[in-house]
């Protein structure tokens, strides 16, 4: 007994440099909650989220740093796909930090429990990025979403966050549910011998035909709990509410980060777990996308609140990236799916900040708020132009570029109705896109001018306005350099 445990502390020990920024962060995160203010004193709380930026650009560098590998009894794998999704969820995380500090001062809601659990929700991130086992994907979402589920309801008093937390938890807990019992069936249809998504594409492709019903069940429910996870239709009933209740950074936290995550865990499951048995998921995952693009355009046309606006628009584009994981060739999906994570969450992260910075003045839940900005704030007006022009994929600006290569890779593996339903459902994106920028524009302002901005909101607008900008003018770069990455 000695002997075995002597050799798993090895193993793990041998293996630790792989998750050595997850173990990071979790440490970091462990000392921001220890009683006592040994580690962090609570009454400074203007150093909250500068030391919060400062550990996501070390735990970048150790992302960059940490090599190629497998361990843990090939439950993590650390690979190009995982780098470069890791990186897009701690670019996303530092947008929310970044754009908290306003927003929680006007509320005086500053905590540092707010960035530990902020800290705590990346790490599990990062564990999903490289999970290369159905259970080390299904631990990892949970680490995750649980720390979301606590943001989302992080003001206490407003009745409407703690109802989105509520209403998250349990449907997150229902969908964990129906994950766990399709990782069951998968287990058992392969045998009970493996959960590893390598070995279990191989034990798959080798059942008999009387367990095509088994196969089925299991890989439809894996498919329905990790629809859940990245808000695709018809799993996407918690979205509008979480998003509107909950405070604006963690809306943009949850509409960036954590979907790149749960779509890197798409990419490794289907891509590489369930390769072999394409048939049984691609048809439902099909209709998940189509419905998607189409339930998310159509409704966000009738919105009149930015956020559930925002968040419909966001279930939309979920629908276009699952374009990628349906791809045959799962090193050009990854790139694709890469490449338009990477532009939607700057572009994202620009119009939250815009929002965030209206709400300081008691305004942007509505899009009415957004009357005559261009004559009270013309610059501020012109980047949340640029931001919705981009996220209507309006040529040529960067977030065309992005669903060119998208759409272009579908059309390629013959998903030609999917496709004109994407180019379609655009059309209608770009309706209610352009609807904001003709408040800014063509209607009468309301109020008295604009105050000024704070640094932190000028910083991050200006950002992500020039790397629009700079992405729009080498788009055709963009595009060949995304496509010369090599993910596995």
């Amino acid at each position: 007994m000695n002997g075995f445990a002597q050799g798993l502390l090895g193993a793990l020990l041998r293996d630790t440099h792989l998750i050595a920024p997850q173990l990071f962060l979790m440490v970091v995160a462990t000392l921001m909650l220890w009683p006592g203010d040994l580690f962090f004193n609570r009454n400074e709380k203007h150093r909250w989220a500068p030391i919060t930026l400062v550990v996501l650009a070390i735990t970048a560098m150790l992302i960059g740093r940490t090599p190629d590998g497998e361990g843990f009894s090939r439950m993590f794998r650390m690979d190009g796909l995982t780098r470069g999704f890791q990186m897009l969820c701690v670019l996303g995380t530092a947008g929310t930090v970044a754009l908290s500090v306003r927003l929680l001062n006007s509320l005086k809601q500053q905590t540092v429990e707010y960035y530990a659990l902020i800290l705590f929700s990346l790490s599990g991130m990062l564990f999903l990025c490289g999970a290369s086992d159905l259970i080390s994907v299904y631990f990892s979402l949970e680490l995750m979403a649980i720390s979301i589920y606590i943001l989302v309801a992080y003001l206490r008093d407003r009745a409407t966050s703690v109802e989105a937390g509520v209403k998250y938890f349990l449907l997150g807990a229902f969908s964990s549910g129906i994950l766990v019992y399709g990782i069951s069936l998968l287990y058992g249809a392969a045998g009970g011998t493996t959960t590893n998504l390598a070995d279990l594409n191989q034990a798959l492709a080798l059942t008999p035909t009387t367990s095509n019903l088994l196969v089925f069940s299991g890989v439809l429910m894996v498919l329905m709990g990790m629809a859940f996870k990245v808000a695709a239709v018809p799993f996407h009933m918690w979205s509008p509410d979480a998003y509107e209740g909950a405070p604006t950074p963690i809306t943009m936290f949850m509409s960036t980060a954590p979907k790149a995550a749960a779509l890197a865990a798409f990419l490794r499951v289907f891509g590489a777990g369930l390769h072999g048995v394409s048939n049984e998921w691609v048809l439902p995952l099909c209709y998940i996308a189509g419905a998607s693009m189409i339930l998310g355009n159509v409704t966000a046309v009738r919105q009149e609140s930015m956020k559930r606006l925002l968040a419909y628009s966001s279930i939309a584009h979920v629908g276009y990236m699952l374009l990628g994981v349906l791809s045959g060739d799962a090193r050009a999906g990854a790139q694709a799916v890469w490449l338009y994570m990477l532009i939607y969450i700057v572009m994202n992260t620009g119009a939250f900040a815009v929002v965030i910075y209206l709400q300081g003045k008691g305004e942007g839940e509505r899009i009415e708020d957004f009357k005559g900005l261009g004559r009270k704030h013309p610059v501020l007006a012109f980047t949340m132009m640029i931001f919705m022009l981009s996220l209507a994929g309006i040529p040529p600006l960067a977030g065309f570029f992005g669903k060119f290569y998208l759409f272009k890779l579908a059309i390629e593996q013959g998903f030609v109705t999917l496709t004109t339903i994407a180019l379609l459902t655009s059309a209608v994106g770009a309706y209610y896109y352009l609807g904001v920028v003709s408040q800014m524009y063509f209607r009468e302002p309301e109020g008295e001018a604009a105050a000024p901005m704070g640094a932190t909101s000028v910083f991050v607008v200006s950002l992500a306005c020039v790397l629009v900008l700079v992405a729009t003018a080498f788009g055709p770069w963009l595009v060949d350099w995304a496509a010369k990455i090599t993910w596995v």
